[in-house]
């Protein structure tokens, strides 16, 4: 089946998260610190690493039950305490360096779609920025009622752009999220190595993408490589 369209995460493909990690990471030190005693951002970082290799979907919540567990009013506690310290100073959404140029390149040859956790806020920045042009569809997630890694969500996403998802090529920054759900559909998958995951190692072959890349740069080259007929 011929590859028409490419489905792109936004954290970590179009949007730059490296600020909002940070201060995630800011935040969650400060909030987990008051349970435990000397808690730095060097053992979060350890717990959200063993979050990630277990491939849990929210690894944030799992540091937090980490400590919390098996008390759920106090996880929930520490939870609200987190998200409302990091939501009034959360940092503005911005595009990811170089990912204008891949977004051109790639819009010569395919149409362009939506498939991340960000809603209308998304769209309104690539307007700002642009880049909202670039984007045959423009469904984001303020659209459906489910999420990754559900592979419904991709399934609804290209029915939603009239496509199979065998035309589809998924590029993410997650194989929890991004690579087996998509590889679940039948669609091509790339994966960018950059943020939290980008040491995430594949489980099983089938969990392995067509194509890695560190960062944007060269994913049109990417994507016409694996869109070619073998």
């Amino acid at each position: 089946m011929k590859i028409t369209t490419v489905l792109l995460d936004a954290g970590g493909v179009i949007l730059d998260e490296s600020e909002d990690e940070k201060s995630r990471v800011r935040v969650a030190v400060e909030v987990l610190s008051g349970v435990v005693p000397g808690y730095s951002a060097e053992m979060l970082y350890r717990d959200l690493d063993e979050a990630i290799e277990g491939y849990c979907p929210r690894v944030l919540a799992y540091a937090i039950w980490k400590y919390a567990g098996p008390d759920r009013v106090l996880y929930e506690r520490l939870y609200e305490d987190f998200h409302s310290r990091w939501r009034p100073n959360r940092p503005p959404l911005r595009i990811m360096p170089g990912f204008r140029e891949e977004a051109e390149k790639i819009a010569r040859d395919f149409r362009i779609g939506i498939a991340g956790q960000y809603g209308g806020e998304l769209l309104d920045l690539l307007k700002e920025e642009t880049l909202l042009d670039l984007f045959t569809y423009r469904f984001t997630q303020d659209d459906f009622d489910i999420t990754k890694p559900d592979p419904h969500y991709l399934e609804r996403i290209t029915r939603a752009c009239g496509v199979a998802p065998g035309e589809c090529v998924m590029v993410g920054d997650r194989i929890d999220n991004d690579i087996i759900p998509a590889r679940q559909l039948g669609m091509k998958a790339i994966l960018v190595r950059v943020g939290l995951h980008r040491n995430q190692q594949p489980r099983i072959p089938f969990e392995i993408p067509d194509a890695e890349i560190e960062g944007v740069e060269g994913l049109a080259d990417a994507v016409r490589k694996v869109s070619r007929p073998v």
